[in-house]
C-alpha cells in the first residue's frame, strides 16, 4: 500500500511538471524569434532586413513579419534596415518562446534634423558617422545621396561641391 502512495505522488508530481513546462514560455534550448516591423502609423514595412548576428538573418514579408528560426536562448544585438529606412539597433533578451519583437522603422528623411544640428555645430565627423549607419541599405537612394553631398559641401565648401549638392536636390 505504501508503494502505491509513493508511485501515485511521483505520478502526480511528474504530471504537474509536464503541464508546468508546457505552460511556461521560458526556455533554455532553441526557438523561433518572431517579429514585426512597421512604420510610425503602424503600417507594415516590407523587405526590411533583420540581423541577429552569426548569420542569423531574416527579411520582412508583405505584412512586415519576420522569423529567425532555431535561435538559442540568450541576449542578441538586433540590427535592421531597408531601402528608404534608417538603421535600427537594439539589444533584445530572448528567453521567452512566445515573445514577439516589434520594431518601428523610421524613414530615412528623419535623419535631416539630426544631420542639420550636427552640421550647424560643425560636427562633421559625427554627421558622417550617423549617415554611414544607413549606407548599406540606401547607397542608391536619392535622399541618401543628397545627405552625402551636403556633408561633403560642409566639409569642403567648394563651388564644385555646392553645385553637386544642389543638383542632387533637383534630382530628388
Amino acid at each position: 500500500m505504501k508503494t502505491k502512495i509513493i508511485c501515485k505522488n511521483i505520478l502526480v508530481a511528474a504530471l504537474v511538471c509536464l503541464f508546468a513546462s508546457c505552460a511556461s514560455t521560458k526556455f533554455d534550448g532553441r526557438a523561433n524569434l518572431v517579429g514585426r516591423v512597421c512604420d510610425a502609423d503602424g503600417k507594415p514595412v516590407k523587405d526590411y532586413h533583420i540581423n541577429a548576428g552569426l548569420g542569423l538573418n531574416a527579411l520582412t514579408d508583405e505584412s512586415g513579419m519576420f522569423i529567425i528560426r532555431d535561435l538559442k536562448a540568450g541576449s542578441y544585438h538586433i540590427e535592421g534596415g531597408g531601402y528608404g529606412w534608417r538603421v535600427f539597433e537594439d539589444d533584445i533578451p530572448f528567453y521567452d518562446r512566445k515573445m514577439i519583437v516589434c520594431i518601428q522603422a523610421e524613414p530615412l528623411r528623419t535623419l535631416m534634423p539630426e544631420l542639420s544640428s550636427l552640421l550647424d555645430d560643425k560636427k562633421i565627423g559625427e554627421a558622417k558617422e550617423l549617415l554611414q549607419k544607413s549606407k548599406k541599405y540606401n547607397e542608391k537612394n536619392r535622399v541618401f545621396d543628397s545627405y552625402q553631398k551636403l556633408i561633403k559641401l560642409c566639409e569642403f565648401p567648394t563651388e564644385e561641391n555646392k553645385k553637386a549638392f544642389f543638383d542632387s536636390l533637383r534630382n530628388m
